[in-house]
């Protein structure tokens, strides 16, 4: 059942990938939106938005406290995807978690809804190709996967004093991404890194539809404690990814297996290259542990049934817009 949400909506990681897709869909449906920014001067995506910026960091719990204040819905976007410093997805997506909805409960336990963006990481690869379920008891594979995992138990442990809802995305892909980014770079250059060789399977999200469940998560009345994956309805193997990826770019790229065991190595030296740099890399050997899965593979019947949620945008579109974003920002010339 659908809800109507008044009041104002709270997004942290506005600045960021997901956040900023979110935060622009919030504001064509109406909504007033507050913005959690650690630095008000560095506001990228929201410059020029109409939206009321906090300054305040998920890692210092102090500086929460007015940002959650008399808002009815929080979207918690935040979080790190990358860094050569294991311990740093554990202070950013559980520790910040807990240090948000702990400042929820004691500055705004009337919340109307409290909602996390995980990952498909945090539950881990399918096994033997069944789409993993919320039922399943997760395994990720990651220190980011269990980072996300830690921070769902963090939100869960509030789920009776208000409503908390999980959403688990897929592979997110998209304009503005700087992760997925380094596949179209180098596809660009001429160039695919295929890990293993073999087949893999995959559910894809691009980030609108992504934006868009997060806003059904936040409308629909469900029962608190959800989890539900997010994703494209349909898996698509390696090949057909790196077929679409030229097709939709206009570039011929040469397809480079490249062993496991090389790849750990050069997750190893990018892992050293960014250490020395101080900033963290994409590529890392936990990156490659979670590339050389199998199955990324997700259930979405719960979504579907509980939220009315099916993604609007197939892969090969999602590609080619993505493609025409990078060249437009002379991302990729």
């Amino acid at each position: 059942m659908k809800q109507t949400v008044t009041g104002t909506v709270l997004v942290t990681g506005g600045t960021g990938f997901v956040g900023s897709h979110l935060v622009e869909l919030l504001l064509r449906r109406g909504h007033d939106v507050v913005c959690l920014v650690r630095d008000p001067r560095r506001l990228r995506w929201l410059t020029g938005l109409k939206v009321r910026v906090v300054a305040g960091d998920c890692s210092e719990p102090a500086s929460l406290d007015a940002a959650v204040r008399n808002v009815s819905v929080i979207y918690h976007a935040a979080g790190l995807t990358k860094s050569y410093h294991g311990h740093e997805y554990y202070a950013v997506n559980q520790f910040g978690t807990r240090n948000l909805i702990e400042a929820c409960s004691r500055h705004n336990p009337g919340i109307r809804k409290f909602v996390l963006v995980s990952s498909l990481a945090a539950a881990g690869p399918s096994h033997a190709g069944r789409p993993v379920t919320d039922q399943d008891v997760p395994r990720p594979v990651s220190d980011y996967g269990r980072s996300k995992l830690l921070g769902e138990e963090e939100a869960l442990k509030f789920k009776d004093r208000f409503p908390v809802v999980i959403l688990r995305p897929s592979a997110v892909y998209g304009p503005r991404d700087a992760d997925v980014f380094e596949l179209f770079k180098w596809a660009a250059k001429g160039f695919i890194l295929d890990l293993r060789g073999n087949e893999r399977s995959m559910n894809w999200c691009y980030v609108g539809d992504l934006a868009e469940a997060l806003l059904l998560a936040g409308e629909r009345t469900v029962t608190t404690g959800s989890i539900y994956f997010v994703a494209e309805d349909r898996v698509y193997l390696t090949s057909e990814f790196h077929r679409l990826l030229q097709r939709t770019g206009g570039v011929s790229s040469r397809v480079i297996t490249v062993p496991v065991w090389a790849g750990y190595a050069i997750g190893a030296l990018s892992e050293a290259a960014g250490a020395l740099r101080g900033r963290a890399t994409i590529m890392s050997r936990q990156k490659v542990r979670e590339a050389v899965q199998q199955y990324w593979t997700c259930d979405l019947a719960k979504v579907r049934q509980d939220l009315g949620f099916i993604a609007r945008v197939p892969l090969e579109q999602g590609l080619e817009r993505t493609w025409n974003w990078y060249r437009e920002h002379h991302w990729i010339n």
